[in-house]
């Protein structure tokens, strides 16, 4: 019998590699580090991934309602918006005027692109095991809601500015921001119009993904 073994996509890693990189030529070239806090956002994107390729390797149709696979589904719920959210990142383009905006263009897109890219495998390996349990029309509802629950989670992370660590350190203070948030009838709209926003842009990113064949 063939022994699962964790692997990363080459078209991960190739991204992955190039992002590292130019952050590491942006501070030798131009001595600033104002997006270095994008590798560590990059590796946050990695969390859900590496949970969800765990996971995958770890189960089968008669444990995947076990508890290792439910908590484990639980934690790569909680890290999966920080996947996409390195999109946002895009709202920081031209605030540092002493690095060129077009190489800023480039580090930004590289690094959108592998951690979203580790965002689509991870809701692949998710799905994959949802199948063993659900039927096809129940996990399509299952994934959608996931990816509801992302776009929710991106929104609360660039606009309330809450960490997915937050749940375990501070629930609290995410309960009174969401409640807070939904409760003032001035905020409802930019909730609605960019949680709509970000699931659109996912769920099509995701379909997308399916549809290209995998190496």
């Amino acid at each position: 019998m063939q022994i699962k073994k964790f692997k990363i996509p080459n078209s991960i890693l190739y991204l992955l590699g190039l992002a590292v990189l130019l952050n590491i030529l942006r501070i030798i070239l131009f001595g600033n580090t104002s997006f270095i806090y994008i590798l560590w956002n990059i590796l946050l994107a990695f969390v859900p991934f590496f949970i969800s390729s765990i996971l995958i390797l770890k189960t089968d149709k008669n444990n995947i309602i076990k508890p290792f696979f439910i908590i484990g589904f639980i934690l790569w719920l909680i890290f999966l918006p920080n996947a996409p959210y390195v999109v946002t990142d895009f709202i920081h383009l031209g605030r540092i005027h002493a690095v060129p905006v077009m190489y800023d263009i480039f580090l930004l897109f590289t690094s959108a692109a592998a951690a979203l890219l580790m965002g689509l495998y991870s809701l692949s390996h998710m799905e994959k095991m949802l199948l063993l349990k659900f039927s096809k029309k129940v996990t399509n509802i299952l994934i959608a809601i996931i990816i509801l629950f992302t776009s929710f989670g991106m929104y609360l992370g660039r606009f309330l500015r809450f960490n997915s660590w937050d749940l375990f350190i501070s629930h609290n203070s995410i309960a009174f921001g969401i409640w807070n948030a939904l409760s003032n009838p001035n905020n409802l709209m930019n909730i609605y119009t960019y949680t709509i926003l970000f699931f659109i842009f996912i769920y099509v990113s995701y379909i997308s993904f399916k549809d290209t064949p995998q190496s």
